[in-house]
């Protein structure tokens, strides 16, 4: 065997490496010396008496990696001898040979251990002697891992143990303790180093967390003019944050080390741990509390478990980010004092302005005496304006919009899914309050590994995780925000011309010209109302149980509206009405041989026998038109034909005798020949015509009928579906399903009337795609949202309602006026929901153009500081990180 680089033969052994492109097959000296810079890397050894490629390491061939800025020589100040250490590295473990350099600078001692191995890309496990070290390679790719993949420390130490020896892992050193305390104090001081802030054992509130660009930030981003703006137009200076509690993050209730504190003390996304232990101290213990909603999980009507029962954490209700000084521990419920202490210790960046909008999704509870906990903690821990607690320097919270978020509000009873939506809440936008849930759901596999873990090493990996997000999220910001600008400028002017469009059809209904004034001026005093409340130092809940005379717009009036039916129809009456029918038939029938027959007979003259006998079996297949809504004429060729549809009954003429429903299905097979059941050849000759015409006529009265009684089914069946749904028992559900069903039937029959009649007028040549005589589909016969129990998650961009509403003139026709009243009702409803929409959108399109705008200031005052850092900086390597 021969060295393919010094050309040395008879060797009885040869070296390559493994991680080196294209390796040579080198001696051992050849090895050693190419290697001088890459000293990590695996080489294996093959021998005459093995015959194999055997892994074995660099040390072991005499390498011995000397420190210091001797390019790799060795140092002649160095007396010690090379020190044996265990390094972990992306290659695996491995045992390396160091030898610290000895030159002294400025007459000082030589640099400390740990200094040399920093300086060569080494982490030491301990700061005196260490005797094993990790590359920051290693290091970064396990936060990297950690924070996308959740992997653990401990099957990452795996994965670099099977590396070295995936045969026989048990034989390479163990060093996962060694690896938690290097991991923990490597992120600490990356955190430190991205927010330009020295290690040290205490550090200013929140100074390693990364803020929202897009938030506002008083001296930073925020518009100079929010000082003097007017009250409709404070929501563009408000900061939106959102509260929630996550019971997964919780900790097992074993032995731990009570010295055991956070790197991070304070100054990331956890409230000052000082601070809050001497806040929980001193409260009383937490009692279950009554509830005038439901009975929610979170007030502790839930049982916990663990010495940290989960956590409560305080986020951008916006874009997602953790806010600093932002979670306490739990150990039961979410109890007001945690959230209490959570809020004043989150919020002390924006105590300054002049409005904020909450969410939390039991914030009807929790409001109810807020202001009155406040005051309580002032007195308790301030005197003569000097608070004894270190992270607090404030508890004047700005007056706050308080709402529940989108998700959480069907949980809510009426009162306040009414009061404390986003939906309706002036200055909302489309928030939608649910940014804490996102957050909790990429850290579900985050809390395996920290309930785990001691006090101080769960407060720092979650600090990391959270810290990690909001980095992601600041690089994706300026797409985050053009999407959102997309989108609210879409719906923004589709709400707005919906609105317009509907308010022309109430105008034009028949109703007074005053009407849409009265509900502006109804919907105006409600946000009002809710914008009050939020300034108001102590109040109840903002419901109607507190203020019961003023009615909310946005919910129908309770009653149970009226069906349209026929009733009362006796055997007497229904021989009545088919002899008179019978009579007109006739009629038809002979002024039809004498007039329809001739321009017939006059219209099928000179046509091929052929073409005649095709024309004659269509007309006796057309003469019912018993056809689905959208059939073409040639497809009614290779259609089954369809049973007529019986007419909708009440009850008691369902019990009538047999010869009753033979009358009335005598009337529906009757045949009459009318110019839509000859082809369009027939039709369009000069002599069919009129005949046409005035069947064209006669069908467009039908369809306008059919559809104007399926809005007027659909709007008064509203309450009996409603009734329906909320039944409870076996028994109110069986009485409850017989009206429902039957008004169910009364709305298909209109419907397969107006089916009947467009597909007459698609026979007499009417376009498939007519805009007044669209097809009729299942999914168009339902009724406008007029009761929040009906309100679904999304509907803020599925405002549009089935085209049928589309013609509001149904409104005028000759109803009773308890029915009309009904429907007016729900009318009010529906335009006070749109516009609530449109305000919404209005909002959100404003919103995002004042966070672009703060992004923009945002970035540009980092910027001027980083640079002004790096000027300022007398160390190279600090002032080239922070031009970076």
């Amino acid at each position: 065997m021969a060295c393919s680089n010094c050309k040395e033969t008879g060797l009885s052994g040869v070296y390559r490496c493994k991680e080196c492109w294209r390796s040579p097959v080198l001696c051992r000296k050849c090895m050693v010396a190419t290697h001088n810079i890459n000293p990590w890397h695996a080489v294996e050894e093959w021998t005459v008496e093995q015959a194999f490629w055997r892994r074995t390491t660099l040390a072991t061939l005499g390498m011995v990696v000397h420190l210091g800025n001797h390019e790799g020589e060795t140092c002649y100040r160095t007396v010690s001898d090379a020190r044996e250490l265990c390094v972990v590295t992306l290659h695996g473990l491995q045992q390396a040979n160091i030898r610290f350099c000895g030159c002294c600078e400025k007459g000082e001692s030589p640099q400390p251990d740990y200094t040399q191995l920093l300086e060569a890309g080494l982490w030491p496990a301990t700061w005196k002697t260490p005797r094993t070290a990790f590359s920051l390679d290693v290091l970064d790719d396990f936060r990297r891992a950690s924070t996308q993949g959740n992997i653990t420390a401990q099957d990452y130490m795996m994965v670099r143990v099977r590396q070295t020896d995936g045969v026989l892992p048990k034989s390479a050193k163990d060093r996962y303790r060694e690896f938690l305390t290097a991991t923990r104090q490597y992120q600490f001081v990356k955190m430190c180093m991205r927010n330009g802030v020295h290690p040290s054992g205490v550090l200013d509130y929140g100074s390693l967390a990364n803020l929202c660009p897009a938030c506002p930030h008083v001296d930073i981003n925020i518009c100079r003019e929010w000082r003097t703006r007017a009250e409709d137009k404070q929501f563009l200076d408000a900061l939106y944050h959102a509260v929630d509690g996550n019971f997964a993050q919780n900790m097992k209730d074993k032995g731990s080390d009570g010295n055991d504190l956070p790197l991070t003390l304070g100054s990331a996304y956890f409230a000052n741990e000082h601070d809050a232990k001497e806040y929980f101290a001193v409260m009383p213990p937490p009692k279950t509390e009554a509830s005038n909603c439901n009975k929610f999980g979170a007030m502790g009507y839930y049982g916990h478990w663990g010495s940290v029962s989960g956590l409560v954490g305080l986020s951008c209700a916006r874009h997602m980010f953790v806010l600093p000084g932002g979670g306490v521990d739990l150990k039961v419920g979410e109890t007001w004092a945690a959230v209490d202490f959570l809020m004043l210790s989150g919020l002390q960046r924006w105590m300054q302005l002049k409005l904020h909008i909450s969410a939390y999704d039991i914030n009807c509870q929790y409001r109810i005496h807020f202001h009155e906990r406040l005051a309580a903690f002032q007195a308790k821990f301030f005197n003569n304006q000097k608070t004894a607690l270190r992270s607090i320097k404030s508890c004047a919270i700005p007056a706050t919009r308080a709402a529940v978020g989108k998700f959480h509000e069907p949980a809510h009873k009426l009162d306040c899914r009414l009061s404390y939506s986003f939906h309706y809440l002036p200055g909302a936008g489309q928030t939608d309050g649910e940014a804490p849930e996102r957050i909790w759901a990429a850290t579900t596999f985050l809390a395996l590994r920290t309930r785990e873990m001691s006090p101080g090493h769960r407060h720092d990996t979650i600090n990391f995780f959270h810290d990690d997000m909001n980095w992601r999220k600041t690089y994706g910001i300026a797409a985050h925000l053009k999407k959102k600008f997309c989108e609210a400028k879409k719906y923004q002017e589709e709400s707005s011309a919906y609105l317009t469009e509907l308010e022309k059809e109430i105008m034009s209904c028949g109703l007074p010209a005053d009407t849409l004034a009265a509900w502006q001026s109804e919907k105006q005093k409600w946000d009002q109302y809710l914008i009050e409340v939020g300034k108001a130092p102590v109040h109840t809940a903002p419901t109607r149980r507190a203020s019961t005379e003023l009615p909310c717009p946005y919910e129908a009036a309770k009653t149970k509206g009226e069906r349209i039916c026929i009733a009362g129809l006796t055997d007497e009456r229904i021989g009545e009405i088919q002899e008179g029918f019978m009579k007109r038939v006739d009629v038809w029938n002979k002024a039809a041989e004498t007039s329809l027959h001739i321009a017939v007979a006059l219209s099928m003259d000179g046509l091929p026998r052929e073409r005649k006998a095709i024309v004659q079996r269509e007309v006796r297949s057309r003469h019912n038109l018993s056809v689905a809504a959208g059939t073409s004429p040639s497809k009614t060729k290779s259609r089954k034909r369809k049973a007529p549809v019986e007419p909708v009954v009440e009850e008691s003429t369902q019990i009538g005798t047999k010869r009753s429903r033979a009358c009335l299905a005598d009337l529906c097979t009757v045949e009459i020949h009318l110019p839509s059941s000859y082809p369009h050849d027939v039709q369009s000759h000069e002599a069919m015509k009129e005949a046409a015409k005035l069947e064209k006529a006669m069908r467009e009265a039908d369809a306008d009928d059919g559809l104007d009684e399926v809005k007027a089914h659909l709007a008064t069946s509203y309450g009996l579906h409603l009734h329906l749904k909320k039944a409870t028992t076996q028994n109110l559900k069986l009485r409850s399903s017989g009206p429902a069903q039957r008004m169910r039937s009364a709305v298909y029959a209109a419907a397969e009337v107006y089916r009947r009649a467009r597909a007459a007028l698609v026979f007499l040549g009417m376009s498939e795609a007519d805009p007044t005589y669209r097809p009729l589909k299942k999914s168009d016969l339902k009724a406008f949202v007029v009761r929040e129990e009906d309100r679904a998650f999304g509907d803020s961009r599925n405002f549009k309602q089935s085209w049928i509403w589309g013609d509001l003139s149904f409104v005028d026709n000759d109803l009773s006026d308890s029915v009309k009243n009904h429907i007016v009702d729900h009318l009010r409803v529906h335009w006070c929901r749109t516009k609530a929409t449109a305000e919404r959108w209005t909002e959100e399109m404003e919103l995002v153009i004042v966070e672009m705008t703060r992004t923009i200031r945002f970035f540009d005052y980092y910027a001027r500081l980083w640079n002004r850092r790096a000027d300022e900086s007398e160390c190279e390597g600090s002032a080239a990180y922070a031009r970076k």
